[in-house]
């Protein structure tokens, strides 16, 4: 059995939207619209299945917000705000894959110290952890001028991740 529709998922697919439809632009106009359309369709899909599943539960699905949790997430907004305003500066290139490295970070912390042993959240962080790094290299190889390459490939390539965790299990629940 597949873990229920949670609002962790709700969170997932709101967060992998914004990374599609902020940083797709290299599709150009068309391209983006299309993939900003399915990214929100995919986001619209886990809200449903979030929906029906809190009617029939009556349940919020919510997690348990522990000090664990509150010392990561405060960790991961200074962060988030502290080094994108750094590179904003320095090396503007490098901002979206910092912001998914420091999501990936995130997750692989969740894992470790919140819900400890939890498979999903320590796998979502690596791979997005690897993303990051990919969008860095290329930030780094590439310079200022590669900024639209590198948010490309952190940015599009997390949200798909990200909605590719959530999306099939909320479609999966709909069928149920």
């Amino acid at each position: 059995m597949t873990r229920p529709i949670d609002v962790g998922d709700l969170v997932g697919a709101f967060f992998g939207t914004l990374f599609v439809v902020l940083n797709a632009g290299l599709l150009g106009a068309v391209g983006h619209t299309v993939a900003a359309v399915l990214a929100l369709a995919c986001a619209a899909t886990v809200v449903a299945a979030f929906v029906r599943r809190r009617r029939a539960a009556g349940s919020s699905g919510m997690f348990p917000l522990t000090r664990s949790y509150r010392v990561i997430l405060a960790v991961e907004v200074v962060a988030l705000f502290g080094g994108t305003a750094v590179l904003g500066r320095i090396a503007p290139q490098l901002s979206v894959p910092w912001v998914v490295l420091v999501v990936g970070v995130h997750f692989l912390a969740l894992a470790r110290w919140w819900l400890v042993g939890a498979r999903p959240f320590g796998v979502l962080g690596a791979v997005l952890t690897l993303i990051a790094l990919v969008g860095g290299v290329v930030g780094v190889v590439g310079g200022p001028a590669s900024a639209p390459v590198a948010a490309f490939v952190a940015g599009v390539g997390a949200g798909v991740v990200m909605l590719g965790g959530t999306t099939p299990r909320a479609v999966r629940a709909l069928r149920i």
